[in-house]
C-alpha cells in the first residue's frame, strides 16, 4: 500500500538545480536520511537535493506529494496543460494557464505547459514552459509526459490540423497518463447525443441540422420563432433569429458587433432567399424558447460542472447572463452582463424562493454531463446554458467542453481548485477519505 507525505520541489531558474525540501513531520524516516533522490518517469531522471529548509523566493516552485511504496518514492501529480505551439512560445491564454500553475503550486501540484509540437515521442518528454512568478517570465526546461494532460487547445482550426488529431489519438492510448477533456462540441453532435437519452430528451428544445428550405418552412409553422446556429459556433456569432410577427411577416434579426440587425419580411420564400446565400457552414436549426425576462431582457443561467478529487461530477458555481437591451442572445461579448443569480430569478419569479430554481437547474446539468460523458468519456468538465421559460420549465441550451473562465470570483476560485484536485484523483496523490 502506497503512502503520501507532501514537500516542495524548487527549481534554480539559471543553474536548474532542483531540489526537494521535505519537513521532519510528516516525511517518511527512510526519506529523511536521504541527501538525494531519484526521480525516474520513462528516460526522463532527475537528482533531486533534499533539503529541510524553505524553498528559496528566487526559485520556481510547487508543493507536490510524495508517493512512497515499498522505500520506492515518486512525486506529482505532474499536470501539463496541453496547447499548440506558436506565437513566440505558445497558445492559449496564458493568464488563465499561470492561474492554474499557482493553484497547483499551494495546493500540491507541478504544473507546466506542454505544446504538442516539443513532444519527443521516442522518449516521451517534452520542451515544456515552466512559470518563474518572481520575474514573471516563462522559462523552458525538458520535463516528462506528466501524469495528467488538461486539454486546452485553444480553438477549432489548431485542433482540426493533422498533426495535433494524431498526438490527441496517441495521447489518449498512452498507459498510465490520463488525457481529458475531449475536442470542442459540435452542437450536431451534442444534441444528437442527449436526444438518445430519454432521461434528458424532457429538456431540449427540438433541434435539427439545417439542410433545405422545406425544414425551415416546417420549424417556422411549428413554432413561434426559431434559431439558426452554426454547429461550431462560439460566443453567439453566426446565430440568425426568425420570428413570425403580428401581420404574418416575419422579422430576422442577428447581431453585428454591438448591434443588433432586423430584417422585415412579407413571407417564408423571402426568408430563405436572404437566409440561404448566408447559410456557408453547417447549422442547426432549432426550436426557439420563450425565456423569463428581466427589465425587458432575456437571461439564462450558465452553469460549470466539474469532476472533483473524488472522480465525481459536481456543480462548481452558476451564475445569470442577461442579455443587453433588445439583443437576441445572452453572450456576454456580445453585449450581455453577468448578474447575481438570487436578485434576478427573485424579480422573474415571486412566488418561488430562488433557491428551489437553482436546486432544478442544478440537478438538471449533472444530469446532463453524466450523459455527455457517456458519449465522451475523457469529459473532466463542462460549461452550460440553460434557460428558463415564462412558465417555469428548465430548458438545456447550449454546452462548452473547454469552458472559458467565469468572472464570478468564487467560482473562479473553486473551478481552479477543481482542476488541480481532479488531477491529483486521476493520478492517485490523493488519501483515502480526501477530496
Amino acid at each position: 500500500m502506497s503512502r503520501l507525505a507532501t514537500g516542495w520541489v524548487s527549481i534554480h531558474p539559471l543553474r536548474r538545480t532542483w531540489r526537494l525540501h521535505i519537513s521532519a513531520k510528516n516525511s517518511p524516516r527512510a526519506l529523511l536520511i536521504r541527501k538525494r533522490l531519484r526521480i525516474q518517469f520513462g528516460s526522463w531522471r532527475k537528482d533531486l537535493l533534499i533539503t529541510h529548509k524553505r524553498p528559496s523566493p528566487h526559485t520556481i516552485k510547487a508543493k507536490i506529494r510524495i508517493r512512497s511504496q515499498k522505500n520506492r518514492y515518486t512525486i506529482g501529480p505532474l499536470i501539463g496543460i496541453l496547447t499548440v505551439a506558436g506565437g513566440g512560445r505558445f497558445r492559449g491564454v496564458q493568464s488563465n494557464f499561470i492561474d492554474i500553475i499557482e493553484t497547483g503550486r499551494k495546493k500540491g501540484a507541478f504544473v507546466y505547459v506542454v505544446p504538442i509540437e516539443n513532444i519527443d515521442w521516442k522518449s516521451k518528454t517534452v520542451q515544456g514552459y515552466l512559470f518563474y512568478s518572481k520575474e514573471k517570465k516563462w522559462i523552458k526546461e525538458r520535463l516528462p509526459l506528466p501524469h495528467v494532460l488538461y486539454n486546452r487547445i485553444p480553438n477549432r482550426m489548431f485542433e482540426e490540423q493533422a498533426h495535433v488529431k494524431a498526438a490527441l489519438e496517441q495521447l489518449s492510448t498512452m498507459r498510465n497518463l490520463t488525457l481529458y477533456n475531449p475536442q470542442f462540441f459540435n452542437k450536431q453532435q451534442l444534441y444528437a447525443a442527449l436526444q438518445r437519452d430519454p432521461d434528458i430528451t424532457p429538456y431540449l428544445p427540438q433541434t435539427v441540422t439545417f439542410t433545405s428550405k422545406a425544414q425551415l418552412y416546417h420549424m417556422l409553422s411549428s413554432y413561434s420563432f426559431v434559431y439558426i446556429k452554426p454547429v461550431n459556433g462560439m460566443a453567439g456569432k453566426g446565430i440568425y433569429r426568425v420570428q413570425k410577427i403580428t401581420n404574418g411577416d416575419y422579422l430576422v434579426q442577428y447581431q453585428e458587433q454591438d448591434d443588433t440587425v432586423s430584417k422585415r419580411f412579407s413571407s417564408k420564400g423571402e426568408v430563405w432567399t436572404y437566409l440561404a446565400p448566408l447559410i456557408k457552414q453547417n447549422y442547426v436549426i432549432q426550436q426557439g424558447i420563450d425565456l423569463a425576462t428581466f427589465d425587458n431582457k432575456l437571461f439564462d443561467v450558465r452553469l460549470l460542472a466539474q469532476k472533483n478529487g473524488r472522480g465525481e461530477w459536481e456543480v462548481t458555481g452558476a451564475g445569470i447572463r442577461l442579455a443587453g437591451a433588445g439583443k437576441i442572445t445572452t453572450h456576454v461579448p456580445r453585449g450581455g452582463s453577468i448578474q447575481p443569480p438570487e436578485d434576478i430569478l427573485m424579480a422573474a419569479f415571486p412566488h418561488i424562493a430562488p433557491r428551489h430554481l437553482l436546486t432544478s437547474v442544478r440537478r438538471m446539468a449533472l444530469r446532463i454531463a453524466r450523459s455527455l460523458e457517456k458519449e465522451w468519456q475523457t469529459l473532466g468538465e463542462v460549461s452550460m446554458d440553460i434557460g428558463i421559460d415564462k412558465n417555469m420549465n428548465i430548458w438545456f441550451i447550449e454546452a462548452n467542453a473547454k469552458p472559458g473562465k467565469f468572472d464570478e470570483p468564487h467560482i473562479r476560485k473553486l473551478s481552479l481548485q477543481r482542476i488541480v484536485e481532479y488531477a491529483q484523483h486521476k493520478a492517485k496523490f490523493i488519501e483515502v477519505g480526501e477530496s
